[in-house]
């Protein structure tokens, strides 16, 4: 997926250019030049690359390919500009004579690449009675209405404790509240239709007699959603990414105004953990949430309505975990709102010893990646902690 890539320093950038095969002299050269902007273009023509390298050459920049596409062994190659966005402003103005190779197209993902770059996106979740403005990284508090979830499980099974928590929540800060009836945690047991209509659906009606605050429910099953919808929820928040059942597009057809989280993740719950494996984790994601939002599409549900999830824990190593949160900016690239949900998870454990209601610290960290990266949405438990942590962070950027 062509993106702009996240490099920190020397060693993220021999590891990017090693990806694309790049020769171990020209990682040597090329690695420091890539500190300042590096652009990704995936699947480039040989002559494509070609023209595309003299042209950054001729600006002061470069372009980094794979061994053996200059003299022409290797007939289609990843490519890495490396410069800065000056440098791909006048790239993008010298394709303007180029037609030839599918430049024209590299050139329209250059513009929209270079302005994701520069401007943040303005995004608005549209709702079935209101609009959401996310031009700032809003908070959805996490409410378990499970006995086994991995952290608050059993604390919020009747619906007074759960509507008391979802009060309190909203109280703290909250900007949409996130019900969830079945655990999804590694090796959680598949819960019956009629056991988590019966926890989910009561909580959303009470909570709805006592506040308008936006409800998400996290279902893979259509007629849950189908029935949340009915009770007032607002967003369906699908583990799956709309695999696991396709009821699920009628009933989002049905509901023309409701969002959808997709997320990405190995397997199902019960077998995501065993023995996951990547070759490039973050552009095997990307590449998911391609077809996924291209299914969607075509499937007459409009992009405006998708939000993205990377899936932290779900099928993934600790490398991969790690790799996420460093990399979450070239999620941007997708063109949606990316939500991060790293709250008291497992990889938090692995870095220090820790419970999961010892994982304040760790889960605060996770949010200041995703605010860096300029993340959309945090799935958290603990909702008075980040809103203050937020609230100075974004305080100190404005200042």
């Amino acid at each position: 997926m062509n993106r702009i890539l996240t490099i920190h320093n020397l060693q993220d950038a021999q590891k990017e250019l090693a990806k694309i095969k790049v020769s171990s002299g020209g990682i040597e050269v090329m690695a420091p030049k890539a500190l300042e902007m590096a652009v990704k273009l995936c699947h480039v023509s040989l002559g494509a690359a070609n023209i595309l390298k003299q042209e950054m050459l001729s600006i002061g920049g470069d372009a980094a390919v794979a061994r053996g596409v200059v003299n022409g062994v290797e007939q289609c190659s990843d490519l890495i500009l490396l410069g800065n966005a000056d440098k791909i402003s006048k790239l993008i103005k010298k394709l303007d004579h180029q037609s030839i190779f599918g430049l024209r197209q590299i050139q329209a993902d250059l513009i929209e690449l270079l302005a994701e770059q520069l401007n943040s996106p303005k995004y608005q979740l549209k709702l079935q009675n209101r609009v959401l403005d996310l031009s700032e990284t809003k908070i959805m508090g996490i409410l378990n209405i499970t006995p086994d979830s991995f952290s608050d499980g059993s604390k919020y099974l009747s619906p007074e404790k759960a509507l008391e928590h979802a009060l309190q929540m909203e109280k703290e800060g909250a900007d949409i509240i996130d019900i969830g009836g079945e655990s999804t945690r590694p090796g959680s047991e598949i819960v019956e239709l009629q056991q988590e209509l019966d926890r989910v659906i009561p909580v959303i009606e009470n909570i709805r007699r006592h506040s308008d605050l936006p409800i998400s429910v996290d279902t893979y099953k259509s007629q849950v959603a189908q029935a949340a919808l009915e009770a007032g929820a607002d967003i369906i928040n699908d583990i799956s990414a709309l695999r696991f059942e396709s009821k699920m597009l009628s009933v989002l057809k049905a509901y023309p105004h409701v969002p959808v989280i997709l997320m990405h993740m190995l397997g199902t719950p019960q077998t995501m953990q065993q023995n996951p494996a990547y070759d490039d984790v973050i552009g095997e994601i990307l590449d998911f949430f391609a077809e996924r939002i291209d299914f969607c599409s075509s499937a007459g549900i409009d992009i405006s309505r998708l939000i993205i999830d990377p899936g932290i824990g779900f099928g993934k190593r600790q490398e991969d975990n790690l790799q996420i949160l460093q990399k979450l900016a070239e999620f941007r690239c997708l063109g949606v709102p990316v939500l991060l949900g790293a709250s008291r998870k497992s990889f938090i454990g692995r870095i220090y010893e820790s419970t999961p209601a010892d994982r304040l610290e760790g889960s605060l960290a996770a949010t200041a990646c995703a605010l860096e990266a300029g993340v959309q949405l945090i799935r958290v438990h603990d909702v008075q902690a980040h809103k203050r942590f937020m609230r100075v962070w974004q305080e100190a950027r404005r200042s």
